[in-house]
């Protein structure tokens, strides 16, 4: 009978050699031995790709449903919206993008309306019903994507 994987082991094949070394070395709780580990740490990295080659899978199609992302650029916490984004996606795809904008001076009425505007074209261009945004991601305003951008006056 084969023996038993160490757990202990199968975590310390995800760290880099270094880092398994100061962790389990003489510095650490002293398990690493240079003569068995290097081997021993390979086998965990590679044993999971020696099993899923050995197990069937099966491919099944998500369902292919319509629904709108709001990206928000703004700083965390109670700050001024930067810019703003959307995507429309079908299933795992996305199948349309409205381009970012600064929201510079709008207020938050007018914010609410533009973005609902976005969620009616999208409806309208692809014959749907969207009442909502499925999710909204806030995203820090140094990653704004809009150039000219007062964050990055270089680009």
């Amino acid at each position: 009978m084969p023996k038993p994987l160490d757990p202990k082991c199968q975590l310390c094949s995800k760290l880099p050699t270094t880092q398994a070394k100061l962790l389990h070395g003489p510095q650490g709780d002293g398990c690493w031995n240079p003569k068995v580990c290097h081997n021993r740490r390979s086998f965990y990295r590679h044993r999971s790709q020696k099993n899923s080659a050995e197990i069937d899978s099966v491919t099944v199609e998500p369902p292919a449903t319509y629904f709108a992302v709001l990206y928000l650029y703004k700083e965390p916490g109670d700050k001024p919206l930067h810019a703003m984004s959307a995507e429309l996606w079908l299933g795992q795809k996305p199948v349309c993008r409205l381009e970012p904008i600064h929201c510079f001076g709008l207020t938050a009425g007018k914010i609410r309306a533009y973005t609902d505007q976005v969620l009616q074209a999208f409806a309208k261009q692809y014959g749907v019903s969207l009442y909502q945004y499925k999710d909204m991601f806030e995203i820090t305003s140094s990653y704004c994507p809009v150039r000219p951008c007062p964050l990055n006056p270089e680009l």
